[in-house]
């Protein structure tokens, strides 16, 4: 890199909660990508950023180098280090390894009628109207539930979820009961310790509470935060997957009706919306040495962001990454994340995305934005809170 990129390096102005908050951030991305694709911004107490695809890729791989110790900016106050999201190797496979099996696509493929009654009973309880509020009555709730099918937990608790779910995506007022939402999910999973000591069930639980960190039982709050993680994550992200896609797929009909007359594409297409839309735009690293990329020199301890929304659309990856191919091939994308830290229920993910899209097609496929409504914050991840539609009014679907 010349020297004038290390000039404007502070000057870049990027706030990732800003990014995540704006309706189309792709151009602005794009333009830092290539003015600045190694560069450093002041806010949040300063961080790095990579956007290059080929960077963000090396360094998610390169766990030695870039420690996932604190993934956020800015950092959020924890009741401790979220396993294994902010464990490094080799002890986050301690986490990690055991819960592999549970989550391939043929162990999560038999959840998926589960979580197609749960979607269809969703969408009975406002297809009538001819108005929903597909955040509030599909997007978040449908995750939760899908959460206690994973997790083997009662489905009488899935008010619990629901609401942990809307409240993942918003930010609560300091003080309040709704700012406690993550020691009230802690408090939910801490009894589960006690209860499942000595169990020999094949359910995540029970795995989780069997785990040997560093060769020692695990600790009551490192199963906490593992099972809190496992639940906020798949919240979250799928979540705003859905909700993107939806809106996306307002704004251009001829992609809509093409799902509509190629169901079979689906699969794909959600991979390329993925790509394109990237609900989850970036996470951070600390660098554990001096590192140099391009003659730029990003110190050891700080901290820099992998910004994977601008590594999806980086041309020296993706032919025309701007265009929305749904038979891309390959679609080596990295909405899910990329090395020992990529997103260990994104198959899960996937089937819920799928399921959702499938049966928001089918059931209302006229289904109208209502712009002006449309509720965005800043957050981590791209997060709509409201996503008001009308459409043609359609019969219940007569199974409960």
């Amino acid at each position: 890199m010349t020297s004038n990129h290390t000039d404007e390096k502070s000057s870049i102005g990027l706030d990732p909660l800003a990014v995540a908050a704006m309706e189309t951030p792709y151009e602005y991305l794009n333009d830092l990508r290539e003015r600045c694709p190694v560069s450093h911004s002041d806010a949040h107490g300063g961080f790095w950023n990579l956007f290059r695809y080929s960077d963000v890729c090396a360094a998610a791989v390169d766990a030695a180098t870039y420690s996932s110790s604190d993934v956020t900016i800015p950092s959020e106050p924890l009741l401790a280090k979220p396993a294994p999201l902010m464990i490094d190797p080799p002890t986050h496979m301690d986490y990690r390894q055991p819960l592999l099996r549970k989550l391939t696509p043929r162990m999560v493929a038999p959840t998926e009628p589960a979580i197609r009654a749960k979607v269809t009973e969703m969408i009975d309880s406002f297809i009538e109207k001819g108005s929903a509020d597909l955040s509030e009555d599909l997007f978040v709730p449908f995750p939760a539930f899908a959460a206690l099918q994973l997790l083997n937990l009662p489905i009488e608790d899935f008010p619990s979820f629901r609401r942990w779910a809307q409240l993942a995506f918003t930010i609560p007022e300091p003080g309040s009961e709704d700012a406690k939402w993550e020691l009230e999910v802690a408090m939910y999973f801490a009894p589960l310790y006690e209860q499942l000591a000595g169990s020999e069930g094949d359910d995540i639980p029970s795995i989780a509470r069997r785990m040997q960190i560093d060769g020692r039982e695990i600790e009551v709050m490192e199963f906490v935060m593992l099972l809190t993680t496992l639940v906020a994550a798949g919240l979250d992200t799928t979540t705003n997957a859905s909700a993107h896609i939806a809106l996306l797929l307002d704004e251009r009909p001829e992609l809509r009706q093409r799902l509509i007359d190629h169901p079979e594409l689906i699969p794909s297409a959600v991979e390329e919306m993925l790509r394109y839309l990237t609900p989850l735009p970036m996470l951070a690293r600390t660098v554990t040495r001096d590192v140099d990329i391009d003659g730029v020199t990003i110190p050891e301890g700080e901290k820099v962001a992998l910004q994977f929304l601008s590594a999806n659309h980086d041309p020296e990856q993706f032919d025309d990454p701007e265009e929305i191919d749904f038979e891309r091939s390959p679609n080596r994308h990295v909405a899910f994340g990329m090395g020992p830290h990529r997103c260990i229920g994104m198959h899960l993910a996937r089937i819920e995305v799928q399921v959702v899209l499938e049966e928001l097609l089918k059931r209302i496929p006229d289904y109208k934005v209502v712009r002006d409504s449309v509720r965005r914050g800043p957050g981590v991840t791209r997060q709509i809170y409201n996503l008001p539609v009308t459409f043609t009014p359609g019969p219940r679907s007569g199974s409960d």
